[in-house]
């Protein structure tokens, strides 16, 4: 019961941002151009963003065109009521290295979903931390399935922390949220070093939300 209210109330208060808040979106153009050719998108950002960039993918795309993945744990409960009152496609998965073969099917059935068409949702450093680190999910999923990702960075100075690895950002109702999206980045399936990927992906990551704080205050 408490999992079910905790996954009720951050529905709602996704529901009071994207309803008061102010978004300022740069970059979407990137995603635009990739979905009229008829593909699909993987878009990431980190952790402790998720409120900010749900909000404004309910004002630019149809978020249930979105598969997600959770823990299969209590928090994984939480998230997935959360997840079916946006309407969007979750897949529990065990994130700490479960390589059963229920696990691999669940994987498989997720790659097939984003191949045929599916958008993404991926919070690399998620679900526990360590914070803006890219764990190897992101970059498995982008190499088998040839799908672009789009690296978003977030920023909205008026609103509280939450005072946890993450410090997951929960914007203040009325105020404004800059959002931007970077260069497509895509993997090529020749590539296996992934440590060097990740890498990457983190510099990347780190850039696009620093210029999304630096648009806040430019305009």
């Amino acid at each position: 019961m408490i999992n079910k209210i905790s996954g009720i109330f951050l529905y709602f208060f996704s529901v009071l941002v994207y309803r008061t808040c102010r978004f300022c979106i740069s970059g979407f153009d990137q995603v635009e151009i990739i979905q009229q050719n008829g593909k699909p998108v993987i878009l990431t950002s980190w952790h402790g963003m998720t409120m900010m960039l749900v909000g404004s993918l309910r004002k630019k795309m149809d978020i249930t065109s979105f598969a997600v993945i959770m823990p299969d744990d209590n928090r994984g409960e939480v998230l997935g009521v959360f997840a079916r009152k946006l309407k969007v496609d979750p897949t529990p998965l065990n994130l700490e290295g479960d390589t059963t073969l229920g696990m691999s099917r669940k994987l498989i059935g997720l790659l097939r979903k984003i191949s045929s068409g599916k958008n993404f949702l991926i919070h690399p450093d998620g679900p526990a931390g360590p914070a803006y680190k890219v764990k190897p999910g992101l970059s498995y999923i982008a190499k088998k399935t040839g799908t672009a990702i789009i690296p978003i960075g977030c920023y909205c100075r008026h609103a509280y922390h939450v005072p946890r690895w993450d410090r997951y950002t929960l914007p203040m109702p009325f105020s404004k949220i800059h959002i931007h999206f970077g260069e497509p980045y895509t993997i090529p399936k020749e590539h296996s070093d992934f440590t060097q990927i990740n890498h990457q992906l983190e510099d990347i990551l780190n850039r696009v939300a620093a210029q999304a704080a630096a648009n806040y205050y430019e305009l």
